[in-house]
């Protein structure tokens, strides 16, 4: 359940480039990485968001999408 909460997907579209598939694909390894140190307890919230970072998410539209997952879960109340 976290995991839906919390992760993120890195999207492919038809158009990309094979040089643009691979690092989206590279960029969803180091997310999904991140998230299982995330829930071990190896890294922080924010250094998870630091590496999705890195990984060019949209930080605006995951925070908010976040937010909205927890409302949904009942965790938050906005």
């Amino acid at each position: 359940m976290i995991e839906g909460i919390i992760g993120v997907e890195i999207p492919l579209y038809p158009q990309m480039t094979e040089d643009e598939i691979t690092l989206r694909l590279e960029q969803e390894e180091a997310a999904q990485l991140g998230l299982t140190c995330l829930l071990k307890g190896q890294i922080t919230l924010e250094e998870y968001m630091d590496i999705l970072e890195m990984c060019e998410v949209d930080m605006d539209a995951y925070c908010l999408n976040f937010e909205q997952n927890l409302n949904a879960a009942g965790l938050i109340i906005v």
